[in-house]
């Protein structure tokens, strides 16, 4: 039986270096690991703790 293995990251901007680094290709690497079933998710209203505009969340949350 595989494990579930949950993780998510802010929709705070544009993606940068770091985002690639510390979640995303983590994420992806453990995609490819057979005794886990990845889980993952946009954390789409903890994005509000940087963004003050509607139009800026509504930006942030939209894949690029």
């Amino acid at each position: 039986m595989k494990r579930t293995i949950l993780t998510g990251i802010k929709p705070t901007g544009q993606i940068h270096l770091g985002n690639y680094i510390g979640a995303i290709k983590p994420a992806l690497e453990l995609a490819k690991v057979k005794d886990y079933q990845p889980v993952y998710f946009v954390a789409d209203y903890h994005g509000i703790t940087k963004i003050h505009h509607a139009e800026e969340f509504q930006t942030a949350r939209e894949i690029q």
